[in-house]
């Protein structure tokens, strides 16, 4: 039972009156505005609603949930996605699937989408099982607890570093248990999070979470720093049995294929998940491409929003642009494709001949580049992969399984270095199968821990 202090009363206070001051800045939020409406939990946030009685006797009835997941963006949604097949399988398998209600929430327009194609797929393959997808909240203490109160969740599941304090002060409220999936937490955020824990001491720990599934040693630790140690585990990351799931599915069809300038053929360079803060420097390795090899170049930016940008710049620049969506037939030779169109990622790493991975050339941690891998692609990235630490490591102190030391992944220090590794790779392009065959090789003693964080669900939900 948590502790009931004058202080944490006026910071319950204050943390929610500083979330109503910045609600009208955040209404105007370029990544909040849309749907902000569903941000404040309407009537029917969770799902339909029901009415019996009138007037005074009218009562109003929401659609129970049982797990509410929520996933930060895009990539998380995808292990929403993961977590919630693998328990759809559990439950086949012992007999006593019965119907369950998922929601699933997410900050973004990029992860909703992928969210409600998921809640589609998911009904579809197993008819007992329904999935609402919707933006999750602001994290206002009353708005969480309206939320709370119309989907009732029996569990909730946070994705990675989703840890919201109004969230868990209303789960602790009204004791609903909370499991932190797939867990990570940097020493920054740690320290941060221990500031208030110095003025308040055991804060964290009587609003943690029931149980954290931590994707590493080290992050199991900051966690148990925060929570106590009896509520953390470790557990392989579900990015490994993602990327072990299937990739061989995905193809690049021959309509995207007749879009690469026609003299090109077998020399394709992809910048991938290029993020705002890099793009000078993908700028950089692009310049040094055509200087070089002159091969054909597409341009995939993390978020769409930064296509129209990526066009001036590169039209400042004196490079030709076309946009993928507008593009009929063979590209012109010189110009650099931008892709705006979103979902076909995997297409574009079949496609590919070398492969660069942005987030990795600006301090930003780096985006996934297993995917690129499990498609039989190598990956070249820059210097900053802070955010998959618990990919770069070998299995032992002693041991040379690395991806790094097993030649499955290639880094640079700067632009001028990932272009050289580019440039290597369209020289000697390595055989796409053997590249899947040495990752899967590698992925074997890492899986399992879609299983284990969904073992950590049921037990806190039953």
């Amino acid at each position: 039972m948590a502790k009931t202090t004058f202080f944490r009363i006026v910071l319950r206070g204050v943390y929610g009156l500083a979330w109503a001051a910045a609600r009208p800045f955040l209404r105007r939020h370029k990544r909040l505005q849309e749907g902000f409406s569903w941000r404040l939990v309407p009537e029917d946030w969770s799902g339909p609603v029901t009415r019996t009685g009138e007037g005074d006797t009218e009562q109003i009835h929401y659609a129970e949930t049982d797990i509410w997941l929520q996933a930060a963006s895009g990539g998380e949604a995808y292990l929403i996605w993961e977590i919630i097949e693998r328990l759809a399988a559990r439950k086949e398998t012992e007999g006593r699937p019965g119907p369950l209600r998922v929601l699933a929430t997410t900050w973004t327009r990029q992860g909703l989408e992928i969210l409600q194609g998921m809640a589609i797929k998911i009904h579809e393959a197993h008819p007992w099982l329904t999935v609402r997808a919707t933006f999750f909240p602001l994290d206002a203490p009353g708005v969480m607890g309206r939320a709370l109160d119309q989907a009732r969740p029996r569990v909730v599941g946070l994705l990675e570093t989703e840890l919201w304090p109004g969230l868990l002060m209303a789960c602790e409220k009204r004791h609903i248990p909370v499991v932190v999936l797939n867990g990570r937490m940097t020493e920054k955020s740690l320290r941060n999070y221990l500031r208030l824990d110095a003025v308040e001491p055991d804060i964290w720990k009587d609003m943690a979470p029931a149980r954290v599934c931590a994707v590493s040693q080290a992050d199991a630790a900051r966690f148990a720093r925060l929570f106590g140690e009896d509520r953390v585990e470790t557990a392989p990351n579900i990015k490994f049995d993602r990327a072990a799931s299937s990739p061989e599915a995905v193809e690049a069809p021959e309509a995207l294929r007749a879009l690469l300038p026609a003299d090109h053929a077998g020399r394709t360079v992809l910048l991938a998940s290029v993020r705002e803060q890099e793009e000078e420097a993908a700028l950089a390795i692009i310049r040094a491409l055509r200087a070089a090899d002159a091969p054909a170049l597409i341009v995939a930016p993390r978020h769409m929003h930064r296509v129209k940008p990526w066009r001036k710049r590169l039209e400042e620049a004196g490079i030709p642009a076309v946009l993928r969506s507008r593009q009929e037939g063979p590209a012109p030779a010189d110009a650099v494709i931008l892709w705006d169109a979103f979902g076909e990622l995997g297409q574009l790493y079949r496609l590919a001949e070398a492969v660069f991975v942005g987030g990795s050339l600006a301090p930003l941690g780096g985006q996934n580049f297993l995917e690129a891998l499990a498609l039989g692609k190598i990956p070249c990235c820059g210097p900053h992969l802070d955010n998959f630490a618990w990919a770069l490591e070998a299995s032992a102190p002693d041991a040379a399984d690395s991806l790094e030391a097993l030649g499955l992944l290639r880094r640079g220090p700067d632009a001028d270095a990932v272009a050289a590794l580019l440039r290597r790779q369209l020289a000697s392009p390595e055989d796409a199968e053997a590249v899947c065959g040495r990752f899967r090789a590698w992925l074997a003693p890492r899986l399992g821990g879609t299983d284990q964080c969904v073992r950590a669900l049921l037990k806190h939900m039953e």
